[in-house]
């Protein structure tokens, strides 16, 4: 159902976009009559379901390899003609300790997390600020903006996407362009399976595990992630919170006072 008039026909790019939080982002989008773009790395039976529920345009490819980013922002304004909110949620998680994990496989994670995203806001900021108009959201994460157990290369990545957002926020701000920040707790999504591995432990155990030190005594829901970054796509919600990082987390604090 619609809930934002104002968002009828924007443009709409979420990276990772054909499952967990970029499903359900591609999902609400859909649902405030959005023309949408979804990238994931592999063009599958999944991603054509997910693009054909949402009428969306798949942009293919993985946000490690150097160009693509660049590359899915130019196909979605060759389509649409422009792009008025870029998505950035594609992400990639690998849980080692720091000295047994393979260096390739942490800066792997670096690629898919920070630089692709990076690549992909250098190419959609140029036309943004060119109309005076367009918002990027970030999805950040609790482990970026704290010590967790085998997590530094997702977790730097992470605060490295949250910090670059915080900058541009302010140098974009005289262009018309907003820049928010999300950072999710535990959410209910696939991704979570990487921690029950390094738990040793099976999902549904990692997901009870969680849910007993948030307050709400549950796990988020991509769909409440979603809401949020549709809130942000809007005029209120990008003057209200450019700049600022949220965490939608049940009320779990899971963050250091230098965000504070």
């Amino acid at each position: 159902m619609q809930k934002y008039k104002e968002l009828e026909n924007k443009v709409v790019l979420v990276t990772g976009g054909t499952q967990g939080i970029g499903e359900a982002m591609a999902d609400a989008f859909a649902a405030e009559g959005c023309r949408l773009a979804i990238n994931g790395r592999v063009l599958n039976d999944k991603v054509e379901k997910v693009a054909a529920r949402t009428n969306a345009l798949p942009v293919m490819g993985s946000l490690a390899e150097p160009g693509v980013g660049e590359r899915i922002v130019q196909e979605t304004c060759e389509k649409y003609g422009r792009l008025d909110v870029l998505v950035c949620n594609g992400a990639g998680i690998d849980m080692k300790p720091f000295l047994e994990q393979p260096e390739e496989n942490w800066w792997h994670q670096v690629k898919i997390n920070l630089s692709g995203h990076i690549e992909a806001m250098r190419a959609a900021l140029p036309g943004m600020a060119a109309r005076k108009s367009g918002t990027i959201i970030i999805i950040s994460s609790f482990l970026g903006t704290l010590g967790w157990n085998n997590a530094s290369g997702y977790g730097a990545s992470k605060s490295g996407l949250l910090t670059v957002g915080q900058y541009l926020a302010r140098e974009y701000r005289q262009h018309g362009v907003n820049v928010c920040i999300i950072v999710p707790g535990v959410i209910r999504t696939a991704q979570l399976q990487v921690d029950a591995d390094d738990l040793g432990v099976s999902y549904d155990e990692v997901c009870e595990m969680y849910a007993q030190s948030i307050p709400m005594h549950r796990i988020g829901t991509p769909a409440e992630i979603a809401g949020m970054a549709v809130f942000m796509a809007t005029a209120a919600g990008g003057r209200g919170l450019s700049g600022r990082h949220i965490q939608v987390s049940g009320g779990d604090y899971r963050t250091t006072p230098y965000y504070v």
